[in-house]
């Protein structure tokens, strides 16, 4: 049996959801690490983090096998589509079209209101709004480069003042990096 994940503030550094939603695993650099979507109980908590959906007992259920399938297949099309992005790469035609079918398939599992925000009513309005956000950052991308951890591999907007930071957070990979420089210096000095 394996644990629920339980996500806290590190599970959401990106500065976009959609780009958090493409670092629930452990960590993609040097293999895919472990999937932090447990099961369905670990994709309703983290839906509910980040206030996509209310806490499952709030709308009377939560999601379903299919559902976390579908996260799952999500999160693969974003990898796509980001690591090309961040690599200046064109997007390629294929998972840019099954995005716009994963918005198109929750759209009505979705309201959309006239400022523009949106609330989705099940699960898979949540992908639509996950999808519908990746396709904004594709097509209007921000300002600040999407960038990945040189050590992980999670996707962050680089929003640092000179346009360079190379980890995720500086509490987990920056001081892993460090210290492991350090640990390698030490060893060719000794």
């Amino acid at each position: 049996m394996t644990a629920t994940t339980e996500w806290v503030e590190d599970h959401f550094i990106a500065g976009d959801f959609a780009l958090d939603f493409a670092n629930t695993v452990f960590r993609r650099r040097p293999e895919p690490g472990a999937d932090l979507f447990t099961d369905t109980t670990a994709l309703n908590a983290w839906l509910a983090r980040t206030g996509l959906l209310p806490a499952s007992e709030e709308r009377g259920g939560g999601t379903t096998e299919a559902d976390l399938a579908d996260a799952c297949a999500l999160r693969a099309l974003l990898w796509t589509v980001f690591d090309a992005q961040k690599d200046h790469q064109t997007i390629p035609s294929g998972a840019f079209t099954e995005l716009l079918g994963t918005a198109r398939h929750g759209i009505e599992d979705l309201s959309i209101h006239p400022d523009g925000t949106t609330t989705p009513l099940t699960a898979q309005g949540a992908f639509a709004t996950v999808a519908l956000r990746a396709i904004t950052l594709i097509l209007n991308p921000p300002a600040q480069t999407i960038r990945a951890c040189d050590r992980c591999g999670w996707f962050f907007i680089d929003s640092s003042r000179g346009r360079r930071r190379r980890w995720c957070s500086m509490k987990t990979c920056g001081n892993q990096a460090k210290a492991a420089r350090y640990r390698s210096a030490n060893a060719q000095d000794g």
